[in-house]
């Protein structure tokens, strides 16, 4: 199996990401979250929890990682637009989440197909 080196524009831009999804987690407790329904807190819980998986999957430079990153930002923007929750944190999310796929897309093809 062959090693493969972490480039330092992935390392920074998948601590970057890390820090944005452990700081959207407080999200889930938040009053007006509650009060949409009983299940979506479940919802955006499985949302973020997947999207950290999906950052380790990448800092461990998988391709896994990646497809899951981007089938995530798929679900998260559909999610919050079904929920009319449009405010600064859906469109910086789709932001810095359009730079990093395109970072990450880059890097594709070094990364390990294997689990």
């Amino acid at each position: 199996m062959a090693v493969v080196h972490r480039p330092k524009t992935i390392s920074v831009i998948t601590i970057i990401a890390i820090v944005l999804v452990l700081l959207a987690f407080p999200m889930l407790f938040m009053p007006s979250i509650k009060r949409m329904g009983d299940f979506i807190p479940m919802i955006l819980g499985i949302i973020i929890t997947l999207q950290f998986v999906s950052l380790i999957g990448i800092w461990h430079m998988k391709q896994w990682g990646v497809r899951l990153f981007i089938i995530m930002f798929c679900i998260r923007v559909i999610t919050f637009m079904f929920l009319d929750m449009f405010g600064f944190r859906f469109y910086f999310n789709i932001f810095y989440s359009l730079i990093f796929i395109i970072f990450f897309l880059i890097h594709y093809r070094k990364m390990n197909s294997n689990l």
